[in-house]
């Protein structure tokens, strides 16, 4: 199904009584106005406004367009949680399989939505997104009384995460979290901070056991040199499927193996040193593993700057009920339609924004022509 298609499914919760547009209109026209670069209620109701003759022979409007009194009350009241389930269906008719795909979960702030009634709460949303693919499959905001720690498997059990890896910050290396993902038929690469503390120790402790970390049978060593406008960064990878040092083996059951990585970097006459450990559930290969561990800062280039330098996401100020989950959503659908638009050739995300603001026919392809699916 196209996205018109896809969407008109979702479920209105507006009262039927003096209703002037369908819901499937206004999100069509939000999606408008956020790939022409607007990102508030009142601005897109004047582009709206502005382009009334288009959008009235596109959409059969009888009422003209919205004013952003509509616009609001509809997308603080549209609830999350179904928006969210159309939104992974729609992402599911584009991706065909998951199998070997790496999924990075990550959070991100909405810093402009602070609410400085509500304890002055920062929103975060934690998002899902396949870096190979350039694809957002999915979201949950973290509620305001919680965190990550609890968001993230909300957004486990909404996702197919059947044979992809899933790589998560230090703060998702929790037990539940790890047999969630198990269970789900995924698999696992979780960095080991301060936050195990006693798992990290041990982890050290089986490396450090060795004599010789590049020489030794049990361990798989590779290295990594590149050189970027003056600074060099060396990174060592070791992996070994030897976790005898691993104590509490019912906690932590689903490991089977575990990784060290250096980063030495130097540049301006200035070196730095960072060591990382990771838990890993199946017996990867080395390069496989530098592979994920290399892809899970896709999420941050990949998806959150664009949000905000490019979706302006961080200055979104809408934050009325579920404004901010809804509005999050929308984002999303945009990106991806952007993402996997390869009409103009290997282009910038925003030069393709621009040729969408100056032709409409651009952005009807988006919603109303099927996106064919990736393997």
């Amino acid at each position: 199904m196209n996205l018109f298609e896809r969407f008109e499914v979702l479920e209105d919760p507006r009262d039927t009584r003096g209703k002037k547009y369908k819901l499937i209109d206004i999100l069509i026209m939000t999606i408008y106005g956020l790939l022409c670069g607007l990102k508030d209620y009142t601005n897109i109701a004047d582009f709206m406004k502005l382009k009334e003759d288009y959008f009235t022979e596109l959409l059969g409007l009888e009422n003209g367009t919205p004013s952003h009194d509509c616009f609001s009350d509809l997308y603080a009241s549209i609830d999350p949680k179904c928006f969210m389930k159309v939104f992974i269906e729609w992402t599911k008719d584009i991706l065909e399989k998951k199998t070997g795909k790496k999924i990075s979960i990550d959070g991100k702030a909405v810093k402009s939505a602070t609410d400085k009634i509500n304890n002055g709460n920062i929103p975060y949303i934690v998002s899902a997104f396949i870096g190979e693919i350039g694809l957002s499959i999915g979201q949950v905001k973290v509620d305001n009384k919680s965190n990550e720690i609890k968001a993230i498997p909300d957004l486990l059990d909404l996702l197919d995460i059947e044979g992809a890896t899933i790589t998560i910050d230090a703060i998702g290396t929790q037990e539940d979290i790890a047999n969630k993902i198990i269970d789900k038929g995924g698999h696992y690469v979780l960095p080991v901070k301060d936050n195990q503390r006693v798992l990290r120790k041990e982890i050290k402790s089986q490396f450090d056991s060795y004599n010789n970390l590049c020489g030794n049978p049990d361990v798989y060593h590779k290295k990594t040199i590149e050189k970027n406008h003056g600074r060099i960064e060396e990174r060592e990878y070791y992996l070994t499927y030897n976790i005898s040092k691993i104590t509490d083996r019912e906690k932590w059951k689903t490991v089977s193996a575990i990784a060290y990585t250096r980063v030495k970097r130097t540049g301006n006459d200035e070196t730095t040193i960072t060591d990382n450990y990771y838990i890993i559930d199946y017996k990867i290969e080395i390069e496989r593993l530098i592979d994920v561990i290399r892809d899970h800062w896709s999420i941050e280039c990949g998806l959150h700057w664009r949000l905000d330098v490019i979706f302006d996401e961080d200055h979104s100020t809408n934050k009325k009920e579920y404004s901010i989950e809804n509005l999050s959503t929308l984002r999303k659908i945009v990106f991806n339609l952007t993402s996997l638009d390869n009409r103009f050739g290997k282009v910038p995300l925003q030069r393709k924004l621009t040729r969408y603001m100056l032709d409409f026919k651009n952005i009807e392809k988006l919603i109303f022509e099927v996106i064919p699916n990736i393997s």
